[in-house]
Protein backbone atom coordinates (compact mmCIF):
# COMPACT_ATOMS: atom_id res chain seq x y z
CA UNK A 1 0.00 0.00 0.00
CA UNK A 2 1.46 3.56 -0.67
CA UNK A 3 0.46 6.76 0.83
CA UNK A 4 0.97 10.14 -1.17
CA UNK A 5 1.88 13.27 0.69
CA UNK A 6 0.39 15.91 -1.12
CA UNK A 7 0.88 18.74 1.33
CA UNK A 8 4.12 20.96 1.26
CA UNK A 9 5.67 20.36 3.71
CA UNK A 10 7.44 23.22 6.41
CA UNK A 11 10.52 22.44 7.99
CA UNK A 12 12.09 25.29 11.15
CA UNK A 13 15.22 23.78 10.89
CA UNK A 14 17.30 21.46 9.41
CA UNK A 15 16.75 19.01 12.79
CA UNK A 16 13.33 19.21 12.18
CA UNK A 17 13.82 17.92 8.42
CA UNK A 18 15.81 15.18 10.05
CA UNK A 19 13.25 14.44 12.89
CA UNK A 20 10.68 14.37 10.39
CA UNK A 21 12.57 11.50 8.47
CA UNK A 22 13.63 9.71 10.93
CA UNK A 23 10.24 9.35 12.60
CA UNK A 24 8.63 8.75 9.03
CA UNK A 25 11.33 5.70 8.79
CA UNK A 26 10.93 4.30 12.43
CA UNK A 27 7.67 3.31 12.13
CA UNK A 28 7.35 -0.47 11.28
CA UNK A 29 4.93 -0.67 8.45
CA UNK A 30 7.13 2.43 6.20
CA UNK A 31 9.35 0.19 3.98
CA UNK A 32 10.69 3.27 2.03
CA UNK A 33 10.13 6.59 1.36
CA UNK A 34 10.48 8.64 -1.95
CA UNK A 35 10.47 12.03 -3.11
CA UNK A 36 8.77 12.39 -6.69
CA UNK A 37 8.65 16.34 -7.16
CA UNK A 38 6.54 17.78 -4.78
CA UNK A 39 5.30 14.62 -3.25
CA UNK A 40 6.28 11.80 -1.03
CA UNK A 41 5.34 8.61 -2.07
CA UNK A 42 5.26 6.20 1.22
CA UNK A 43 5.17 2.60 0.88
CA UNK A 44 3.81 0.18 3.08
CA UNK A 45 5.06 -2.93 4.35
CA UNK A 46 1.18 -4.32 4.88
CA UNK A 47 -2.08 -3.09 3.66
CA UNK A 48 -2.87 -3.64 7.20
CA UNK A 49 -0.92 -0.93 10.06
CA UNK A 50 -0.80 -1.46 13.73
CA UNK A 51 -2.07 0.12 15.57
CA UNK A 52 1.08 1.58 17.27
CA UNK A 53 2.00 2.62 14.00
CA UNK A 54 -1.31 4.00 12.89
CA UNK A 55 -1.41 5.94 15.79
CA UNK A 56 2.06 7.25 14.64
CA UNK A 57 0.79 8.13 11.37
CA UNK A 58 -1.63 10.17 12.76
CA UNK A 59 0.55 12.11 14.54
CA UNK A 60 3.09 12.58 11.68
CA UNK A 61 0.35 14.07 9.16
CA UNK A 62 -1.23 16.22 12.07
CA UNK A 63 2.19 17.92 13.28
CA UNK A 64 3.40 18.36 9.73
CA UNK A 65 0.09 19.01 7.89
CA UNK A 66 -0.36 15.92 5.98
CA UNK A 67 -3.57 15.08 3.68
CA UNK A 68 -5.49 13.19 7.38
CA UNK A 69 -7.74 11.75 5.10
CA UNK A 70 -5.88 9.76 3.42
CA UNK A 71 -5.64 7.56 6.74
CA UNK A 72 -9.53 6.96 6.57
CA UNK A 73 -8.26 3.97 4.30
CA UNK A 74 -6.84 2.49 7.38
CA UNK A 75 -10.39 1.71 9.28
CA UNK A 76 -10.79 -1.98 10.15
CA UNK A 77 -13.14 -3.36 13.12
CA UNK A 78 -10.34 -3.96 14.96
CA UNK A 79 -9.53 -0.30 15.23
CA UNK A 80 -12.43 1.12 14.14
CA UNK A 81 -13.70 1.75 18.63
CA UNK A 82 -10.90 4.69 18.58
CA UNK A 83 -9.93 5.56 15.25
CA UNK A 84 -13.51 6.91 14.36
CA UNK A 85 -13.47 8.35 18.17
CA UNK A 86 -15.68 11.63 17.35
CA UNK A 87 -13.53 13.07 20.31
CA UNK A 88 -10.44 12.73 19.20
CA UNK A 89 -8.72 15.24 17.86
CA UNK A 90 -8.19 13.78 13.98
CA UNK A 91 -12.16 12.92 13.19
CA UNK A 92 -12.67 15.64 11.71
CA UNK A 93 -9.33 15.92 9.39
CA UNK A 94 -9.81 12.27 8.47
CA UNK A 95 -13.90 11.79 8.10
CA UNK A 96 -15.36 14.72 7.33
Amino acid sequence: MHLIWHAPLSYYSRADEAAFFSWLNGIPEVKSVTGVGRELHIELSNDVVSETSLRELVAIYSRYNGNMKELAKFVTPENESWLKNKEAYWYASVFQ
